[in-house]
């Protein structure tokens, strides 16, 4: 028996992959254009392998693997920013990461972490959203910044940076440090 290779993902303007992203859009009123044309190539990533290994997956059964998707990439940024959190501070805090399954609001199903919810589907994008629901949760419900800038003392913010989401600081506009992804 020989071993199977992996499926080469589709180009991006493949037809039979664009109509399928078309359909998924509208089906699971995804924003497309923030998908496809966002320049971030992991944004489209996704899409790709799950059409080469699964094809042209009807949104039913697409929204279970875009929750898994992003329910392990939010854990795992959420371990690592917890981590972080008892490095600086040497308190052990909790932040869930909770998803809610698909409704007539959310169609996709809703992924939170915190009180906020993950949209993203890129790795970086998950990152962000799930390092903002950690930073606004320790902030509401323990009276908590974190993490701080060095330099300055005071909060950074979750942000998209050319070499990938970093925490930046608030007064002095500069990269603190990566986010885990």
């Amino acid at each position: 028996m020989t071993a199977r290779t992996a499926p080469t993902p589709p180009a991006a303007d493949d037809p039979a992959f664009r109509a399928w992203l078309r359909t998924l859009a509208d089906d699971l009123d995804l924003d497309l254009d923030r998908v496809d044309n966002s320049g971030a190539p992991g944004r489209l990533a996704f899409f790709r392998d799950t059409f080469s290994y699964n094809g042209a997956v009807p949104a039913p059964y697409f929204v279970p693997l875009l929750a898994e998707h992003r329910r392990i990439h939010a854990e795992r940024v959420v371990t690592a920013l917890l981590v972080g959190v008892y490095g600086d501070t040497g308190r052990t805090l909790d932040v869930p990461v909770h998803y809610e399954w698909p409704g007539e609001q959310e169609p996709a199903g809703r992924l939170t972490v915190g009180h906020e919810t993950v949209h993203g589907i890129d790795p970086a994008d998950i990152a962000l959203e799930a390092a903002e629901g950690v930073q606004c949760l320790l902030a509401d419900r323990d009276r908590l910044v974190w993490p701080l800038c060095p330099d300055h003392r005071v909060g950074v913010h979750a942000t998209p940076t050319p070499t990938g989401p970093a925490w930046v600081c608030a007064a002095g506009a500069h990269v603190v440090d990566r986010l885990p992804d």
